[in-house]
């Protein structure tokens, strides 16, 4: 829907462009959104999600991939800050991984108190070390970020910090039984193959199935490692020319694999994945996302993550080791411990610009 300009506007809203890895964001605080028609009383969500288009408009709005709210009064009384992740269509996300990273940083760079904590953040971190800690209520459960002002890539002068995210635990996307469908299951090394493992129908032409990995890390994540597929007969050869690999439009794959195929129900994001010998050997891979809600994006903190397990977990890449997810904006590093599936991730928060819009 494209955003009317005669619209007498509602509502004045403070904010910050951000982007991580690419990955572009508009970012504000809910509590601070002012009415303009003189109502004291918070504004809601819901209320945000009934403007976002229009903001997300990038010829006539600001744009963005992802809209990131911050509430300092979160519903969990354990987190410090609640988080809501809105798509560019206005359907709400559950989680947003390099949208948590730019949240850190406007926590930082603003001061932002909550309402929650009885001792507030040191928002300059220690004397000789970085140990800030926030805990962020999302809809996929609590996540906890560690801003680190002192690493050797965050950068005062570009206005860029690096942001180590706890990023709990992987889940099994593909459950084993009916009985077992809603219950969330911790995926390790252990777990059996068929888990997360999954050959789909596609009926391309060029693609007549695709073997698939499925992970979920804050949403449900499809990673489909282009190789495998062509040895298996699956995918045209053509799509193995790692030169071309920028510019392969997969939209017609990903729709079919985002529309309900085969009973997945939820799947947030796709990723393609890449990796020369040399890749292996520097234990990185290369990547490219489809979300669900917004197309293709230059970067998925959560798709990232998705990519590292499946590659640890096909024998691609080494657990001992960072996992590099290079994507079109950028590399994320990623921690993944396969026996107890704990999972960090690593990346950039870079702030743009700040202004205000009235919409």
């Amino acid at each position: 829907m494209k955003p009317s300009i005669e619209n007498k506007p509602s509502y004045r809203i403070n904010f910050t462009k951000m982007h991580g890895a690419g990955n572009d964001f508009v970012v504000f605080e809910k509590n601070k959104v002012e009415r303009l028609n003189g109502d004291k009383s918070k504004v809601t969500v819901e209320e945000i999600v009934g403007f976002t288009t229009k903001i997300a408009h990038r010829q006539l709005g600001i744009g963005f991939d992802q809209l990131i709210v911050i509430d300092d009064n979160p519903n969990d009384k354990n987190a410090a800050y609640g988080m809501d992740v809105i798509n560019c269509d206005g359907n709400i996300e559950l989680m947003c991984g390099n949208g948590v990273r730019c949240f850190s940083k406007f926590i930082v760079d603003n001061k932002v108190l909550s309402k929650n904590l009885k001792e507030q953040l040191n928002f300059d971190g220690g004397n000789d070390d970085d140990n800030i800690e926030q805990i962020i209520e999302t809809k996929s459960g609590i996540v906890k970020t560690y801003p680190l002002l002192r690493h050797h890539l965050s950068n005062k002068d570009n206005d860029v910090i690096m942001v180590k995210v706890n990023m709990g635990t992987a889940k099994v996307s593909r459950l084993l039984n009916e009985i077992d469908r809603h219950i969330p299951k911790v995926l390790t090394k252990q777990s059996p193959i068929e888990s997360y493992m999954y050959t789909i129908d596609i009926g391309l032409p060029y693609c007549s199935k695709l073997e698939c990995v499925y992970v979920t890390v804050g949403g449900n994540q499809c990673v489909v490692f282009i190789e495998r597929n062509i040895e298996l007969g699956y995918l045209d050869s053509s799509y193995g020319d790692h030169s071309k690999f920028s510019t392969i439009n997969f939209k017609e794959i990903s729709d079919i694999i985002q529309n309900n195929v085969n009973g997945f129900d939820d799947i947030a994001n796709v990723e393609f994945v890449i990796q020369s010998p040399q890749d292996k050997l520097e234990n990185k891979v290369i990547s490219r996302v489809v979300e669900r809600g917004n197309g293709e994006t230059l970067a998925c903190g959560t798709g990232a993550c998705g990519v590292a397990i499946s590659s640890i977990l096909k024998g691609y890449c080494n657990e001992n080791t960072e996992v590099t997810v290079e994507m079109p904006g950028g590399k994320l590093l990623i921690q993944w411990n396969p026996n107890n599936s704990e999972l960090f991730k690593t990346g950039p928060a870079t702030s743009v610009f700040k202004s205000q819009i009235l919409i």
